[in-house]
């Protein structure tokens, strides 16, 4: 409980280096970013495990299934590339956490809204076609649990709009969230194999998004990360 408390008051604190990074490149904002989520970890005394994957140059489009509220933390602290997440609305209301997600140019959007989707797709869209990496929860919300729920197909259609690397995700136990800290079990990630343009440009983007997930739920499985 103790190194529960202390990571606690340690997020509290990087209020002030959020506010110090703010007018920084993105790249310098997501590499301080990832050093408060390592520092995070490391005072919990709870590792992140994730695999060695070289991840190609220019624009990726990460793609997680989504266990539990500290899911992007996880991610940021086991990501090198400079990333930016997709979101829906409410998370913007958490203090501290928002904003770090405002320095790290998330991209909201209103689950319940139907134009707000379309806008959430257009930007993403926008932001690959920049250069720059994103990732996504096509579930949609949480599972809170080692299963994968089906995957709203239409958010890889970015990927296809700009041309975009895919790289699957897998989260494995994150659903337990602070309890691992408190078990001392190992946040554990896996980096797929990365799918490029030319290997998926023909195929459906339902067939895609059916691989994709098939592929998350067979790293699941994998014997070790």
């Amino acid at each position: 409980m103790f190194r529960l408390l202390k990571g606690g008051i340690y997020i509290l604190f990087t209020g002030s280096k959020a506010r110090r990074v703010k007018n920084a490149s993105f790249e310098e904002r997501y590499k301080a970013a990832r050093e408060c989520c390592l520092k995070f970890f490391k005072l919990v005394k709870t590792p992140v495990i994730y695999n060695d994957v070289k991840l190609p140059e220019g624009p990726v489009l990460f793609v997680s299934n989504h266990q539990g509220t500290i899911d992007p933390l996880v991610i940021v602290a086991a990501l090198e590339k400079p990333t930016t997440f997709i979101s829906k609305q409410e998370n913007k209301k958490i203090p501290i956490i928002s904003t770090w997600a405002s320095l790290l140019d998330l991209i909201y959007f209103d689950r319940d809204d139907q134009a707000s989707a379309i806008k959430m797709l257009r930007e993403s869209t926008r932001w690959l076609k920049s250069g720059k990496s994103v990732l996504i929860f096509p579930e949609g919300t949480r599972s809170k649990s080692n299963i994968v729920n089906e995957f709203h197909e239409a958010s890889l259609k970015p990927a296809y709009l700009a041309k975009a690397t895919i790289v699957p995700i897998t989260l494995c136990n994150i659903y337990l969230d602070f309890n691992n800290i408190k078990t001392n079990t190992p946040y554990q990630i896996r980096i797929g194999t990365p799918i490029f343009f030319e290997e998926y440009k023909n195929i459906e983007l339902k067939e895609l998004s059916e691989q994709v997930r098939k592929i998350i739920i067979e790293n699941m499985n994998h014997d070790s990360i």
